[in-house]
């Protein structure tokens, strides 16, 4: 499921999913099919739901096999001779489309390019799909509450979830608060250290000013006894 910025118009929801299939999947030999939910009314949460091929097809529109046998090689290249007298082998995809490793690829891209949809339109918004906790920020993330869920706050009805993420959302402004205070305190303590650096500074000029004064006037003194 990929969720869609409603800062971006809804005339535009199906143009940026198709793009962004067509970049990622198609373009590897995917077969794509989405469709985008909840557009109207504003408000809502719009979303596309998007299916997947996970294996090749070939020119004429024919299946090719998911997997094929490659026979194991011992280290002179040669292939290994089971007791059976089968030859020892294992299975490869044809394709690497279910390769874990593109999840992260892909959320990358989706951020992309919805930034991109975001900038177009003259949006301040930005999106970006890292975790709190890998952005560095110290925040608790709000628990996901569902179209039921959501419906019945919308129609007063408190609920269990929506009750915790309302007491999430004051710990967060909480800390928030508490970490300002912490820093203006930081703040404030740097000034206090840079003033007496100052008045010490000052304190020691006037000292450099005072002192040879006053051996002369001890030594004037000295002079006329």
């Amino acid at each position: 499921m990929l969720t869609i910025p409603r800062e971006i118009p809804p005339d535009q929801y199906a143009v940026l999913v198709r793009e962004f299939c067509e970049q990622q999947f198609v373009s590897k030999g995917m077969i794509v099919d989405f469709a985008v939910h909840a557009p109207h009314p504003p408000g809502h949460n719009p979303h596309a739901h998007v299916l997947l091929t996970m294996r090749a097809m070939d020119e004429h529109g024919k299946w090719l096999p998911k997997s094929r046998k490659v026979y194991d090689l011992d280290e002179n290249g040669e292939r290994i001779k089971l007791p059976s007298g089968r030859w020892k082998s294992h299975k490869e995809d044809t394709v690497d489309w279910n390769d874990q490793r593109y999840c992260e690829i892909w959320r990358h891209e989706w951020e992309v390019i919805q930034n991109r949809y975001l900038e177009a339109n003259d949006r301040p918004e930005r999106v970006d799909l890292r975790s709190y906790a890998r952005q560095g920020l110290d925040i608790v993330p709000t628990v996901h509450e569902g179209a039921a869920v959501r419906q019945m706050e919308k129609r007063g009805i408190q609920t269990n979830i929506g009750n915790l993420n309302r007491e999430i959302r004051a710990a967060n402004s909480l800390m928030k608060s508490i970490r300002q205070l912490i820093q203006n305190l930081k703040g404030w303590i740097t000034e206090l250290g840079e003033k007496r650096k100052e008045l010490l500074a000052q304190k020691a000029a006037e000292e450099a000013i005072f002192l040879p004064n006053l051996l002369m006037k001890y030594l004037e003194i000295r002079k006329a006894a």
